[in-house]
């Protein structure tokens, strides 16, 4: 197979998509998990008729919604937990982008299984150190045939048809996990999907900043990060109004955030895509976060750095920023450059708690 020429913007997979190119000359192809690079507008430009794809990742879907824009005749993108199946055109094959949540894609077979129509094959591709090797095997779960089909650029490309068994119908309800978390006297019924961070239990560092939370500012509250509610769903249980938006880049977290706080019989709470502080307006009374800082199997630490610095600026004078982090991530100076100060509430099991205040 003659190379093509690799753009400087397609990940390690979408080049190696591109690599296999003439596999991908349909007229109608599901992508699940499309990241936030050229491979669309590359397949498009040479074979492809028409794509439909989902992603959860809203910094993605901001960055390919120009790509829309211009060619709406012939590439949908959704940003959702699951893709609507209501296709205007028959579907010719699927590629799936591995994620490191084995729950989530055992979540996202199912769902194009439910879809996938007969003789038609899927493919998945996703880089070594995520996993994709073990994949060949189990996929062979759900397929009676799985074949590899190239690997280059550290990334393994895999074509799995006939399907074992396929759903009936396929529905978001049955994939929510509900579990119990017990903070102190409260104690919390909290929903989440797979794939959503700490899914079906409560992680140490969001345990460790509950512990700090006996007193917090009413008014209004940012829950940077939500995840699956947890945080926001207990301040719903202190004392005091609390107006709660709960931002998230991730659709599956923005979906089980959604049905936690509908459970508390909380009306006073807004649910927001962001890609960072993007799509967030006004002044908070409390900033509240256990952020992220993995993208993939890497430690990244951008987003939550530009999180910390901007968010004295979308705090009410007196109001306050409260994070729990790893205790070696350098947080602390980064609030002290922006708040001019940062005190550190509780340190254990590994978690620190730092408050900073508007005194500005």
């Amino acid at each position: 197979m003659t190379p093509l020429p690799l753009s400087p913007y397609l990940s390690n997979q979408g080049q190696l998509i591109v690599r296999n190119q003439a596999l991908f000359e349909l007229e109608h192809l599901v992508v699940v998990g499309l990241p936030a690079d050229e491979l669309a507008a590359y397949l498009l430009s040479d074979g492809v008729g028409y794509i439909t794809a989902l992603t959860r990742d809203f910094s993605a879907y901001r960055r390919l919604l120009p790509l829309q824009a211009c060619l709406e005749d012939r590439f949908s993108l959704s940003f959702a937990p699951i893709l609507s199946t209501d296709f205007a055109r028959p579907v010719d094959g699927v590629l799936l982008f591995l994620q490191k949540s084995k729950p989530l894609m055992d979540f996202w077979l199912a769902m194009v299984l439910s879809f996938l129509p007969e003789g038609v094959p899927i493919w998945l591709v996703g880089e070594n150190d995520e996993g994709i090797k073990s994949w060949k095997k189990r996929l062979k779960h759900s397929f009676g045939y799985v074949k590899s089909v190239d690997n280059a650029r550290h990334c393994v490309l895999l074509e799995a048809s006939e399907p074992l068994k396929k759903p009936d119908n396929f529905t978001l309800e049955p994939w929510f996990e509900a579990f119990s978390v017990t903070a102190g006297p409260v104690s919390m019924n909290i929903t989440s999907l797979p794939g959503v961070f700490s899914h079906g239990r409560l992680d140490k560092g969001t345990q460790v900043l509950l512990e700090t939370l006996d007193k917090v500012p009413a008014g209004k509250v940012l829950d940077f990060g939500c995840g699956a509610g947890v945080i926001s769903a207990y301040i719903n249980t202190l004392p005091g109004a609390h107006d709660v938006t709960l931002v998230d880049c991730d659709a599956l977290a923005l979906a089980s955030s959604t049905k936690t706080m509908s459970a508390t019989g909380s009306e006073s709470f807004t649910v927001l895509p962001s890609d960072g502080l993007s799509e967030v307006t006004g002044q908070f009374d409390l900033i509240i976060s256990n952020p992220p800082f993995h993208q993939g199997v890497k430690t990244h630490y951008d987003v939550t750095e530009q999180f910390l610095a901007q968010s004295r600026q979308m705090l009410c004078p007196g109001g306050e920023l409260r994070i729990v982090a790893n205790s070696f991530l350098r947080y602390p100076p980064i609030m002290q450059k922006a708040f001019g100060h940062c005190e550190t509430l509780l340190t254990r099991d590994g978690f620190s708690v730092y408050r900073a205040v508007n005194r500005h």
